[in-house]
């Protein structure tokens, strides 16, 4: 009888650790505050394996859109500009894990906004910019940006201290990033820092990329695709380090180029450009000066392939071009194959 006993008290001690178990199990799946079950219209991370976000903009599932702030929900609302709206205020990282139809410019508010997108897509449905910033510290991350009946795709001026990381603007009617010190006579100003790194710009009117009146630059990796005019157009920018640029089929029977700098750049070293039917291919010029480009490969174009056009001190170390070389100006120079590229 005290085996049995004993058996029976084992038994139910199993049992009742189980249930325990199996109680802990639904409590975490039906919590709400630790993961979220929302739609992923327009692309991004599975919100059903995803913990909430300290602030984010997520879809409700039936066609709205939920904002966060400090870990709690505050509102829903069938605008998803107006959600991201009400997500930003200044010292901020907001994360939008849904994608969906812009109806008004998203407006930076404050200083050190951080806008991280998870690769979602967004639709501009609205006249004007998709992004417009005057900030100091903003940064913009993992963004798809399209379309839009006017505006720029991103538009910043008077701040410094950006970052834009891995953002692809597709169709923007007019340039698709600029970044000035003002929104006019930026020769006048200058502002500080940038960085922009692993970006696409594909189609539509304007440039690329393009910078105004800034001192300290890092951009990497950029594609270029289908612009009306240069690929990547840098203007009184100086002491700044460029990656690679592949610009294809930018400013094309134009006098624009794939690369171009312009109005008193200086102390701008760039790694490679690759530039395939472009107009020209790299331009500098207008008293640009102690420029090196590393290496290129500039083909097909409809213009002069490496035009150094009366500036001081500018170096193209390497390469070749089918297109021509032209170079005028002291101490500047192209060692450039022009016999075509292999």
């Amino acid at each position: 009888m005290k085996k049995i006993n004993s058996f029976r008290s084992s038994f139910l001690k199993v049992a009742a650790l189980a249930a325990v178990i199996a109680i802990a199990g639904c409590s975490k799946s039906d919590n709400p505050a630790s993961e979220e079950s929302s739609s992923v219209a327009g692309g991004g991370k599975n919100p059903a394996t995803v913990k909430a976000y300290t602030n984010e903009v997520r879809s409700n599932g039936s066609g709205g859109y939920i904002w966060r702030t400090d870990g709690v929900d505050r509102g829903t609302t069938s605008s998803l500009s107006t959600a991201i709206k009400n997500c930003m205020r200044a010292n901020t990282h907001v994360d939008i894990i849904t994608g969906g139809n812009l109806t008004e410019p998203i407006v930076i508010p404050g200083d050190n906004v951080r806008l991280w997108f998870h690769n979602v897509t967004i639709y501009r449905k609205h006249s004007g910019n998709g992004i417009t910033n005057t900030r100091n510290g903003f940064e913009c991350h993992d963004l798809i940006l399209r379309d839009g009946s006017n505006g720029y795709g991103i538009r910043s001026s008077r701040a410094s201290n950006l970052k834009f990381n891995n953002v692809r603007i597709y169709n923007s009617p007019w340039i698709s990033m600029r970044i000035d010190s003002r929104e006019s006579e930026a020769w006048n100003y200058t502002i500080y820092n940038l960085t922009v790194t692993n970006c696409t710009f594909d189609g539509g009117g304007g440039h690329g990329l393009e910078t105004y009146g800034i001192d300290g630059v890092n951009i990497q990796n950029i594609v270029a695709r289908n612009k009306a005019e240069c690929g990547v157009l840098l203007n009184q920018t100086k002491n700044g380090t460029v990656g690679t640029i592949n610009a294809y089929r930018c400013a094309t029977n134009t006098g624009y180029a794939g690369y171009r700098l312009a109005n008193t750049c200086s102390n701008i070293t760039t790694e490679m450009l690759y530039a395939d039917q472009c107009g020209r291919g790299y331009f500098v010029l207008s008293g640009s000066n102690n420029t090196t480009l590393k290496n290129c490969r500039i083909t097909n174009g409809t213009g002069i392939g490496v035009w150094l056009e009366n500036v001081a001190n500018c170096k193209v170390l390497a390469g070749c071009t089918n297109d021509g070389v032209s170079v005028s100006g002291s101490g500047s120079y192209a060692n450039v194959s022009t016999s075509g590229c292999p």
